[in-house]
């Protein structure tokens, strides 16, 4: 009986261990297959790659921010566009103001409308005034119609990303392009599906 008993021990275990292979391949199949997820960059508007439009905004402070164009600090510039009645501007806000510092970027928070509102956001998470700007015209210029919305200038004022971020990983997919070379994850995404396209052709 012990030697029945263990023999189906280690039938069992033998099975076991083909099914966890069998489940760790498929795994493996379905992350390569799963696109990259980053910020959804829109069609509109000043694109990666062009010069960013040289803007002047009043901060919260008084002193004024300048938009594109070289930066003196030698650092990139990341413009934040948000509203008071936004919840996801709201709940990113943190983040936002985390990876800009870790990453050592010129942080502009731009908002449209109420002041009263904006300074009461600005407030509530300690954000620097004199990095938070309310204005209409930088909005416009960059297209911005859904939020919230980053766009990312490197210190030449060269336009590096831009699109709709929900997330960290939104956030850290605009840096990505300095790495990858692509302007955006849909770029990646079509390049990707070419290449497949065309190993599939050559095969």
């Amino acid at each position: 009986m012990l030697i029945v008993s263990q023999a189906l021990l280690w039938t069992a275990v033998i099975v076991l261990s083909v099914a966890v292979a069998a489940l760790a391949r498929q795994i493996g199949v379905l992350h390569e297959r799963i696109a990259p997820v980053g910020a959804l960059a829109i069609s509109q508007g000043p694109q990666p790659g062009e010069a960013a439009p040289k803007l002047t905004v009043e901060t919260l402070a008084g002193p004024s921010a300048k938009i594109g164009g070289a930066r003196e600090t030698l650092r990139s510039q990341l413009l934040f566009f948000v509203s008071p009645t936004c919840p996801i501007c709201k709940q990113l806000l943190p983040t936002v103001l985390r990876f800009a510092n870790a990453e050592k970027m010129d942080l502009l928070v731009l908002g449209d409308g109420d002041e009263a509102q904006h300074r009461q956001m600005a407030d509530r998470f300690k954000i620097d005034t004199r990095q938070f700007a309310i204005s209409t015209e930088v909005g416009q210029t960059y297209r911005v119609g859904k939020l919230p919305y980053a766009v990312l200038i490197d210190d030449r004022g060269t336009i590096v990303a831009q699109g709709l971020v929900n997330t960290r990983e939104h956030l850290e997919s605009l840096t990505n392009v300095q790495e990858t070379g692509f302007k955006s994850v849909q770029d990646y995404l079509v390049s990707r599906r070419t290449s497949q396209q065309e190993s599939a052709d050559n095969g």
